[in-house]
């Protein structure tokens, strides 16, 4: 989702992001959109940041339009989150579909139909369209989406795209440029690191490169610099002398202008070996110009940044390659870590461990690099609050930025519980009423798939005017409190709060990437739509789009969020 912000914050915008932590990644010729990325380790996760000044259709962005000003005067408030207007939002939707798509696929039908049905050739986008593409389009458009003649959108579109009005540069001429600038490729502000592998053959360092490489988005480039490994060729330059220390010259060359040319550009540099192989015990040159070549190719290579040294037993080496034998290996393995003593940017890894747990420790490590952190403990520190930070997600849905009285219950792990101490240092965990009648004195609650006298006991302890979240799941189990996101909100409204929100978990309770509103029929049809293509995906959204239509879907949605605000005159709590 594009992130739409004001031309004037472009100028804070690198520095505010970089003081949270991401980087920006430089892409010409997608008009103004800026990407930022950062990485999560204790997640395995990246974060990516796309956001845009302006608001231009088209793939190249070549359809410009003076919409940003006024969709952000209009915006309106969801909590703490602003959003366009819900005029703004269908119309929106619709020209992405029709201009940027070009059609109407069958996973995004139901958006279609109701962004169609929620637009209105009154709203501003529509008087713009009409404004500068002739009186009725904005109609004519609407009368398409809305009669299910899909198959007519891709005509319509390029009649659009045709006749499009409005900008000083003709589409035409800034489609070319765009298409021109995206050769270029995008980099990384500023120079990129250079990643270095060293290890034994049989540890994993290719496997290793290429699973940073498919598995990071930011630019990157593959380079080889082995210097002695065997060719075909071989057999011929044997017979010419000194024709393997002119091949070693040329691998040096190429492989370090590579790196350089590859740096410069701002990619992240993967090199699988490096000149360091010139200092293992065993590897020294005979004579003066093998020495020299060392040297040169010590001196000639990028000085790394970050250099990864596998270390695996000789016997585990052996089996995955079957060259050379165990104990030779295990040889080569302990220079190895002799070696990295020396190197100040070395860090070795267990190649032990299965490749997807060593691509992710060298991730965190590359990561580290690129943000600046100079050791791994300390990223650590920095991570665990914002990992901390994550579990706190649910507090976006009240209006209250900072509790001055939190309380916590129900199924509440140990690392949520001790992020509720980074809202509230004395916030405390509440259990079910023991007779006593308990204090108001939170303001703001938070319970986890809690049961009815733990409710009762949250209710009670919250003051008039406090906020609630209940978090919960869909159950069948009897004597447990409602069984449905639809029997907790008649619960609380029972218990005297003022009309609770339902907010949908999407995918799970635990790791929301979206928590969708279910009064907002758009938004509900949006994430059906979104998640038609996972397993069993098209069978559950087709039942959650029945749902919606019947208006249970709160009684259909598997888990999610309800909020409420006490009543300022103490309610009466009642629960079935």
């Amino acid at each position: 989702m594009d992130l739409l912000v004001s031309p004037d914050l472009l100028a804070r915008l690198d520095g505010l992001l970089a003081g949270v932590g991401f980087r920006r990644v430089i892409a010409l010729g997608h008009g103004s959109h800026r990407f930022y990325f950062r990485y999560l380790a204790g997640e395995d996760l990246w974060l990516k940041l796309d956001i845009v000044s302006d608001i231009s259709f088209g793939y190249f962005q070549e359809l410009g339009t003076d919409l940003a000003s006024g969709c952000l005067q209009r915006r309106t408030a969801l909590g703490p989150l602003w959003l366009p207007q819900a005029q703004d939002q269908a119309w929106l939707q619709i020209l992405h579909l029709v201009l940027d798509k070009g059609e109407v696929a069958s996973s995004r039908v139901p958006a279609a139909r109701s962004a169609a049905a929620l637009a209105s050739g009154a709203d501003p986008v529509a008087a713009y369209l009409d404004r500068t593409l002739g009186d009725g389009t904005a109609e004519e458009l609407l009368g398409v989406l809305q009669s299910g003649s899909f198959d007519e959108v891709p005509a319509k579109a390029a009649a659009l795209k045709r006749i499009w009005t409005g900008t000083r540069v003709p589409p035409w001429l800034v489609s070319s440029t765009s298409r021109a600038l995206r050769r270029v490729g995008p980099r990384l502000k500023g120079r990129g690191p250079v990643v270095g592998a060293l290890a034994p053959d049989g540890a994993g360092k290719t496997t290793l490169l290429h699973g940073l490489r498919s598995g990071c988005p930011l630019p990157s480039a593959y380079v080889y610099m082995g210097l002695w490994s065997s060719s075909p060729q071989d057999r011929w330059l044997q017979k010419i002398r000194g024709g393997f220390l002119v091949r070693k010259v040329f691998r040096i060359l190429r492989a370090g202008l590579a790196a350089r040319y590859h740096s410069l550009r701002g990619r992240v540099v993967l090199m699988d070996r490096l000149a360091f192989d010139a200092l293992l015990p065993g590897s020294q040159a005979r004579s003066r110009l093998g020495a020299l070549t060392d040297a040169f190719a010590l001196r000639f290579q990028p000085r790394p940044d970050l250099v990864l040294v596998l270390d695996a037993p000789g016997e585990l080496m052996f089996a995955r390659k079957g060259e050379h034998s165990p104990q030779i290996l295990e040889g080569w393995r302990n220079a190895y870590l002799e070696l990295a003593e020396d190197i100040p940017s070395a860090y070795i890894l267990d190649a032990g461990e299965s490749a997807s747990t060593v691509r992710l420790k060298a991730t965190e490590l590359l990561w580290n690099v690129l943000a600046g952190t100079k050791a791994v403990e300390e990223a650590d520190t920095e991570r665990l609050p914002l990992h901390l930070w994550m579990l706190l997600d649910w507090r976006f849905l009240l209006p209250v930025v900072r509790p001055e009285k939190l309380g916590y219950g129900g199924r509440v792990s140990d690392d949520a519980a001790t992020a509720m101490l980074l809202l509230d240092p004395s916030a405390q965990r509440l259990e079910p009423a023991d007779g006593q009648a308990p204090s108001r004195e939170f303001d703001v609650v938070l319970l986890s798939e809690p049961d009815k006298p733990l409710f009762g006991a949250a209710v009670e302890s919250l003051k008039p005017g406090g906020w609630m979240c209940v978090q919960v799941r869909r159950s069948f189990r009897f004597g447990t409190g409602p069984h449905t996101l639809a029997g907790w909100k008649h619960a609380m409204e029972r218990a005297g709060f003022d009309d609770p929100a339902v907010y949908w978990h999407v995918p799970t309770l635990e790791r929301p990437a979206r928590f969708v509103p279910t009064a907002s029929r758009t938004a509900v049809s949006d994430t059906l739509s979104h998640y038609s293509r996972v397993r069993f995906g098209k069978a559950k959204a087709a039942i959650g789009r029945l749902a919606l239509n019947l208006g249970l879907f709160n009684v259909a949605a598997a888990e999610g969020t309800v909020v409420g605000q006490r009543a300022r005159e103490a309610g009466r709590q009642e629960l079935p």
